[in-house]
């Protein structure tokens, strides 16, 4: 991890150079979890796949639990 930014050893020039670069890098992450989380919402009822690509699902219990 890097250590803090010192900003008030920054220029104003460097400062705006700084937050367009984490402009950018928001607008990259945001993308990739547009992916992500575009991945996650697909199941074989939505795309071109077999069920058994879903994965696991959790089963009922088909005799009650006696307690």
């Amino acid at each position: 991890m890097q250590p803090p930014i010192n900003l008030s050893s920054m220029t104003h020039d460097q400062k705006d150079a700084l937050i367009m670069q984490l402009a950018e890098l928001v607008e990259r992450m945001q993308s990739r979890i547009d992916i992500l989380e575009g991945q996650l919402a697909q199941n074989s009822r939505n795309i071109s796949k077999p069920p058994s690509s879903d994965g696991l699902k959790p089963t009922k219990l088909l005799t009650p639990v006696a307690g």
